[in-house]
């Protein structure tokens, strides 16, 4: 299949959530109480990693959670692709309608937030007596800030540039190993409803429909998410809908969790190296399915748990850059997004 038959069937949407960090580069003076003795550290929720917060950050955790669902709502219906999330055109339209109510809740929080900034200040201020100074000198107004508090969003149309390829042929390529990965990281959950049971209640099958949903709207991509899916919908369409699921139906399901709980099992059962069979155990006892050898491929280092793992904050002066990647990019649609003044920071997870 060529790049373009891909490309012209995907819609890029670039997301641009940025976030305040509610830090400042910690100073040398910052170290120094100037009520106690000179060698006296600051407090752990105050300073840490070479800078210090001059706000709360539970205060700020609204707009992260909102930035993880505005991923979400991508990666379900789409995978990573080129510094954003390469959606299936027919989907665009229900990803960017979520985005969009994401978008109009984040104003809304950054209006309240903004309103109650001074107070938030000057509450964690009275939280950390003795450190006072050192945090009102970072303080910056709350109009600064207002301009780091920013979501914006950008469905474009992508298409290699005519005469320089450059790389993209590597990365079109890849879209199937990222498609797995995102699967796998999503679907390693599910252990926890076979390891030592003997029965799947009808709750874990909700992650197998929406790996399903995922694998369904994205198999044009790559030939090895065929097989995966068909493996997927007819174990589905097999179980009961209402009752625990038993016997060898549960077995098949936990070849199933095996498969697509690991990105190169499901890459070798695509390619027909691997049948679902080979995976699925002969004995629903607890012993038999306690330690299975699972065999995890390692994941890429920028894939995010959104719901267990909290990224690193940038401090003020970090920003996010756009990717250059030699390609030409026009927008499909108008943007959305407000055209207000810079600001700041820009799983398929259930």
């Amino acid at each position: 299949m060529s790049i373009e038959t891909i490309t012209d069937q995907m819609t890029l949407i670039s997301l641009d959530v940025r976030i305040w960090s509610g830090r400042k580069k910690l100073r040398a003076e910052d170290l120094r109480r100037p009520d106690g003795p000179q060698a006296e550290l600051p407090p752990d929720d105050l300073v840490s990693l070479g800078s210090k917060r001059v706000c709360n950050p539970d205060a700020l955790n609204v707009f992260h959670r909102l930035k993880k669902q505005a991923e979400r709502a991508c990666i379900n219906r789409g995978t990573r692709f080129l510094g954003g999330f390469a959606v299936p055109n027919e989907e665009v339209e229900k990803v960017t309608e979520e985005i969009e109510r994401l978008r109009a809740v984040f104003q809304d929080e950054r209006s309240k937030f903004l309103a109650a900034y001074d107070q938030e200040i000057e509450s964690w201020v009275a939280q950390h007596p003795g450190w006072q100074e050192a945090i009102r000198n970072a303080i910056e107004p709350a109009e600064v800030v207002g301009g780091r508090l920013g979501f914006r969003y950008r469905p474009l149309r992508i298409a290699p540039h005519a005469q320089v390829r450059g790389t993209i042929g590597e990365d079109v390529a890849e879209l199937g190993e990222g498609i797995f990965h995102e699967v796998a990281q999503s679907a390693r959950h599910l252990e926890k409803s076979f390891l030592g049971k003997d029965e799947l209640t009808q709750r874990a099958l909700g992650t197998f429909r929406k790996v399903r949903e995922k694998l369904a709207v994205v198999s044009f991509v790559d030939y090895r998410i065929q097989p995966v899916l068909e493996a997927i919908e007819d174990w589905l369409e097999r179980v009961p809908r209402n009752r625990a699921i038993k016997g060898a139906l549960f077995n098949e399901g936990f070849g199933l969790m095996l498969l697509v709980s690991d990105p190169k099992r499901m890459a070798a059962h695509g390619e027909g190296r691997l049948a679902l069979q080979e995976l699925i155990p002969q004995s629903t006892t607890p012993a038999a399915l306690q330690e299975p050898s699972l065999g995890h491929a390692s994941e890429p280092a920028q894939d995010i748990d959104f719901f267990t793992q909290e990224a690193d904050l940038p401090t003020d002066d970090e920003q996010e850059q756009p990717p250059s990647d030699g390609w030409a990019i026009s927008s499909s649609r108008r943007d959305t997004a407000g055209r207000k003044e810079t600001e700041e920071e820009a799983g398929f997870f259930f």
